[in-house]
C-alpha cells in the first residue's frame, strides 16, 4: 500500500473523562503509532460540536482515508451514523461500519427486533410476559456497560419496570429490560479481509467467585482496573473439550449478524449461553475498541495478527 495521509477522527478531549471515554484517546494514540510504523502521515481531527468546523478541517486536511473513532455525540450515541453520513457527503473513505449499519444498531431494542425477525436468537424482553423471572435492565443506546451493575438484575416485571424508571432518572435516555440469561458469556470478533469477514478465535468471559452475585460484565468489570469485579471476569481463549459444536454455532450466528446488519471493517458479537448450551445474541457491536488490551486485539493476537496488521487491514477495507 502506498503512503497515505490518514486522519484520525476523535471527540473533543476531556481532561477528567471517565475510563470509557478516555479509552478513545488510548485507541487514537496506539493507532497513530501503528500508522507511523506503516509509513503513513497521521493527522488528528477533532469532531467539533459545530459540524461545519469539522467539515472545514477535513476539507483542509485532504486525507486519503479517515479512521473513525467517534462513538458518541452530544445528542446521544444513537446518532453516531451522522458522523459517517458527513464523511460520505465529503466523499472521504472511512474505517468501520457504514451509515446504514450504525443507524440500525443505534438502539438495542431495534437491534434485537431485527435479529429476532431474521430468526436469530435473542433473550426475551419484558414485553414477552412474566415467564422469565429474572430481568436485566440496560440502556437502549449507551454502550460500555454504562449503568450496569449487580443491582441491574432484578426479580419480576414490576421490579424491572421500577428499575427502568430509576435508571432513566439517574442516567437519562431510554432503558429497557430483557431476560437475564444465567450462564456463560462469549465474544466473537470479526475482521473483514479481501476474502470476506474472518471470524477470530472465540473468547469466553470467565465468572470467578460469582456464587452470590449475578454473572454480568458491568461497568466495573470493564473499566475498574484493580477492582475485584475486574479481576474476577478474565478473558479466556481456552476451548473446552467437546465444545467445538457450540463454538461453530457462535461463529455461524456471529457471521449471520454481520451479514444482517451489513457490517464492514470489524465488529464484535456478544453472546450468553444457558445451561442447555443454547446461545443468545446479547449485542452486535460495530467499531469495537481497538486498544491493544481490549478484546478485539486480544482475539487477533490469538489468530497471529498484530495491532499494526489490523490497522493496515482496516485501511485496505476502507479504500477498497
Amino acid at each position: 500500500m502506498r503512503n497515505l495521509r490518514v486522519a484520525i477522527l476523535v471527540p473533543p478531549d476531556e481532561p477528567e473523562a471517565p475510563p470509557d471515554r478516555a479509552d478513545t484517546f488510548v485507541q487514537a494514540r496506539e493507532i497513530s503509532e501503528c500508522l507511523s510504523i506503516l509509513g503513513h502521515e497521521v493527522l488528528t481531527i477533532v469532531f467539533a460540536p459545530e459540524r461545519a468546523t469539522t467539515e472545514s478541517d477535513l476539507v483542509a486536511a485532504r486525507p486519503d482515508v479517515v479512521v473513525n473513532l467517534i462513538e458518541d455525540l452530544p445528542i446521544g450515541p444513537e446518532h453516531a451514523h451522522l458522523v459517517t453520513r458527513m464523511l460520505e457527503w465529503l466523499h472521504l473513505p472511512y474505517t468501520g461500519a457504514p451509515t446504514p449499519a450504525l443507524t440500525m444498531l443505534g438502539d438495542k431494542r431495534e437491534m434485537k427486533a431485527c435479529l429476532a425477525d431474521a430468526g436469530l436468537p435473542v433473550p426475551p424482553d419484558l414485553a414477552d410476559g412474566d415467564r422469565p423471572v429474572r430481568y436485566i435492565v440496560k440502556s437502549a443506546t449507551q454502550h460500555a456497560s454504562i449503568g450496569i451493575d449487580a443491582a441491574s438484575v432484578v426479580e419480576g416485571c414490576e421490579a424491572a419496570r421500577a428499575l427502568i424508571a430509576a435508571r432513566e432518572a439517574a442516567f437519562g435516555g431510554e432503558w429497557f429490560a430483557e431476560a437475564y440469561i444465567d450462564g456463560r458469556e462469549f465474544n466473537l470478533a470479526v475482521l473483514q479481509t479481501a476474502e470476506g469477514p474472518m471470524p477470530l478465535p472465540v473468547a469466553e468471559i470467565l465468572f470467578l467467585d460469582h456464587d452470590d452475585v449475578p454473572k454480568i460484565v458491568g461497568y466495573a468489570e470493564k473499566w475498574a482496573e484493580g477492582s475485584n469485579a475486574y479481576a474476577n471476569t478474565p478473558r479466556s481463549f481456552c476451548a473446552i473439550a467437546g465444545e467445538e459444536p457450540l463454538r461453530r454455532e457462535l461463529v455461524r450466528l456471529g457471521l449471520a449478524a454481520w451479514a444482517l446488519f451489513g457490517l464492514r471493517g470489524y465488529a464484535r458479537v456478544d453472546f450468553r449461553v444457558d445451561d442447555r448450551q443454547t446461545p443468545y445474541i446479547l449485542e452486535v457491536n460495530a467499531n469495537p475498541c481497538l486498544a491493544a488490551d481490549a478484546g478485539f486485539c486480544a482475539a487477533a493476537r490469538e489468530a497471529g495478527l498484530t495491532q499494526v496488521e489490523i490497522v493496515a487491514q482496516l485501511l485496505e477495507t476502507a479504500l477498497a
